[in-house]
């Protein structure tokens, strides 16, 4: 008896240890980003790298370089290295199929962030809401110049958001067009939300409208810098009314200097973090209706969807927005 009791404690011992290792084994995720070249997607995924360490989890962040092929090649790498979940900026949403369907054949929890993947299904597009962005642009930039001739200078025409955001953008401002308000002059799609197509679009503008612009509609921060730096080489900058989105410190610091007057910031710490929440949900099986609050079609499917609202980022709010939240400093702002 004793020996028998001995040899089934013995079994009871190991299975608990079992059991236990099994049970505190990390979870292992990626998060595919572009590049390093996006303050933004950088910031963000510092937050969700800290938040998923926090919970447990092992992270790694890998780099596309901007070539949708190598972040397919990276994405692959990863995939045969053995993760449990992937979080994907795709550079090309309408390429990334194959490695999307990759992972999900082996099990692994996927999720969009920020751009939405065409043709395959996955478990989650976590983004922010284009229409609300529309919004925030459009009620500025009225506000004010309410009559006058605007620029409209949209996203990368390959990226669902830069599609939203003009669909909600032309949506806004068409009553105002149709009662002759406002004319717009111009309106096109920047590629990559790129500085340098940006800045050499504006200049073509400003010089065949001979200066008269009240109002450019830069879809992003990268899209307004090329903006100011037209408008600085003609001597207009500051009074034409320039918006644009992510709020990086350069972006911030013109805003301060009164070079441009909006941009639209995502609370990084907060989305990073939500989106380190919402990946380890998703490992553990929670009913994702119960986590996300839209549905997205993507060309396939509809994919259930995560809508997070932004705030608008004027130089009156700057205090309040980004230096009481630790987001920034006076001196990071004030400093040449």
């Amino acid at each position: 008896m004793t020996r028998s009791l001995f040899i089934s404690l013995i079994g009871i011992i190991a299975l608990t240890f079992i059991s236990s290792c099994a049970t505190n084994e990390k979870y292992k995720v990626a998060y595919l980003l572009p590049s390093k070249d996006y303050p933004r997607f950088n910031k963000e995924g510092k937050y969700l790298s800290e938040k998923l360490k926090e919970l447990g989890a092992d992270i790694s962040l890998v780099y596309g370089d901007n070539d949708e092929a190598i972040q397919i090649k990276k994405g692959l790498e990863l995939l045969d290295k053995g993760i449990d979940a992937l979080v994907i900026t795709a550079i090309n949403g309408g390429t990334i199929a194959p490695l999307v369907r990759a992972a999900k054949d082996k099990g692994v929890v996927v999720v969009a962030y920020n751009r939405l993947i065409s043709n395959a299904d996955y478990d989650v597009f976590f983004t922010g809401d284009n229409m609300d962005n529309a919004r925030i642009f459009c009620e500025y930039a009225l506000s004010q110049k309410p009559t006058g001739n605007y620029v409209i200078l949209n996203g990368d025409r390959f990226d669902r958001n830069g599609v939203e955001l003009k669909i909600g953008i032309d949506s806004i401002l068409k009553p105002h067009i149709d009662n002759g308000s406002i004319n717009v002059v111009y309106k096109t799609y920047i590629e990559n939300w790129s500085k340098i197509p940006s800045e050499f679009e504006l200049k073509q503008i400003i010089q065949s409208t001979e200066k008269n612009i009240d109002v450019v509609i830069s879809c992003s921060d990268g899209i307004a810098t090329g903006t100011v730096k037209a408008l600085e080489q003609f001597g207009m900058a500051g009074d034409v009314i320039v918006t644009g989105q992510d709020a990086d410190l350069d972006i911030v610091k013109y805003i301060y200097n009164n070079k441009m007057h909006l941009t639209i910031y995502h609370p990084h710490k907060q989305l990073g973090y939500k989106a380190a929440e919402l990946v380890i949900d998703l490992l553990n099986g929670k009913n994702i209706n119960k986590l996300t609050n839209a549905k997205t079609f993507n060309g396939l499917t509809q994919i259930p969807t995560l809508q997070v609202k932004s705030i608008g980022i004027t130089k009156e709010n700057i205090e309040k927005e980004l230096i009481e939240t630790g987001e920034y400093t006076w001196d990071q702002i004030t400093k040449n």
